[in-house]
């Protein structure tokens, strides 16, 4: 396990993500043939381009990253635990696997690794009102909540989020969930290398 310290958002983060499968696009590489080939499509064309920066901002995307430092606080103070930011942790046993968390939890220092993290969402009021309702992980977002456990193996639990300043009744709903929790981690893990393969030989096999 490596992790880098780049910052999120930044150039060189984007480069870092460049023809990776990551913990947002996780899904896709674990899902139907269509979706698995969609996705290889663009992770090759990402490998054969310069770096593009995406520049979606809708306002829902926009304040999202406006307030994601202060629903990290919301949950620091909530758990007690104190998250890093980091940018990106990468499993050398995974090449081209990288996951983006939105803070991870050193449980002595951070010459260790890190056992725990936090994934945070920023929904509409409507959305997180589902959320608190449901007391789940929104099925949307599971294999992004189960991706660190694939890139890095001392992580034992995560943290999931949803954080709404608007709702002056309940605005955090946060669920945990440990390693024991996704029974199929091994076979994940293995249908992932597999994708990656295909994907290396496919993309080797239209340029040489």
């Amino acid at each position: 396990m490596a992790i880098s310290m780049v910052e999120q958002g930044s150039y060189e983060w984007h480069v870092l993500r460049q023809g990776k499968v990551t913990g947002t696009t996780l899904a896709s590489a674990l899902g139907s043939p269509k979706v698995r080939d969609t996705l290889m499509y663009k992770i090759i064309s990402e490998r054969m381009t310069e770096p593009k920066i995406d520049d979606i901002n809708s306002p829902a995307i926009q304040r999202g990253r406006e307030l994601e430092p202060l629903a990290r606080k919301a949950v620091e103070a909530k758990t007690g635990l104190t998250f890093t930011e980091v940018g990106m942790i990468l499993n050398p046993d995974i090449e081209h696997f990288g996951v983006s968390p939105d803070g991870v939890y050193f449980e002595s220092d951070e010459k260790k690794p890190p056992v725990g993290g936090v994934e945070i969402k920023c929904p509409d009021s409507k959305k997180h009102v589902e959320y608190l309702i449901k007391e789940e992980i929104p099925k949307e977002y599971l294999n992004q909540v189960k991706a660190p456990f694939l890139a890095c193996d001392s992580i034992d639990w995560w943290v999931f989020a949803s954080f709404d300043d608007r709702n002056y009744e309940e605005p955090l709903f946060i669920k945990m969930v440990t390693r024991k929790d996704f029974p199929d981690l091994a076979k994940d893990r293995k249908d992932l290398i597999d994708y990656l393969n295909r994907v290396d030989e496919t993309h080797m096999k239209i340029t040489f």
